[in-house]
């Protein structure tokens, strides 16, 4: 059967499924690809050779988590450690860092990582305290406070 056959008027009611299944795969790629920056370049972490709070969150789940991710968002916003210690928080999208969270071994969200000025994990919490304060700050300082003292000898 040739081409022209094939598309005969006879058979075209046979291509229009095919034709509406291919558009509608490719618009939900195309769809997530944006909304994942799949093409975006994927960029290190700035450390600059310096330690380091890594924050993963999300931008985007169910209500219940996002009232966690919020509540860990307002801890850190009030958390005047960073600050006085001159620490930087890095603030990391779970959905559209996966290459950061295969490098970091982060599976859930909120977590809080304190990496060394190489890059390595010193100190990680992925495991939330309550919904209300989800974030171990209190470890997070005392950790850091350790990394630059061992880091200053």
């Amino acid at each position: 059967m040739s081409i022209d056959q094939y598309l005969s008027v006879s058979n075209r009611h046979h291509i229009r499924p095919l034709v509406l299944f291919v558009v509608i795969f490719l618009s939900v790629l195309t769809i997530k690809s944006i909304q994942e920056d799949w093409f975006e370049p994927k960029t290190p972490l700035a450390l600059n050779g310096q330690p380091a709070l890594v924050f993963f969150y999300i931008d985007r789940s169910c209500n219940c988590q996002m009232t966690v991710i919020h509540n860990a968002e307002a801890q850190i916003a009030s958390w005047k450690f960073p600050e006085e210690f001159g620490i930087s928080v890095l603030r990391v999208d779970f959905n559209r860092r996966r290459d950061l969270n295969k490098q970091y071994g982060v599976v859930r969200t909120p977590t809080l990582l304190l990496l060394d000025s190489l890059g390595q994990v010193v100190w990680k919490q992925d495991v939330g305290l309550s919904d209300v304060a989800p974030l171990d700050l209190m470890q997070a300082q005392i950790q850091t406070e350790a990394l630059f003292s061992m880091e200053a000898k």
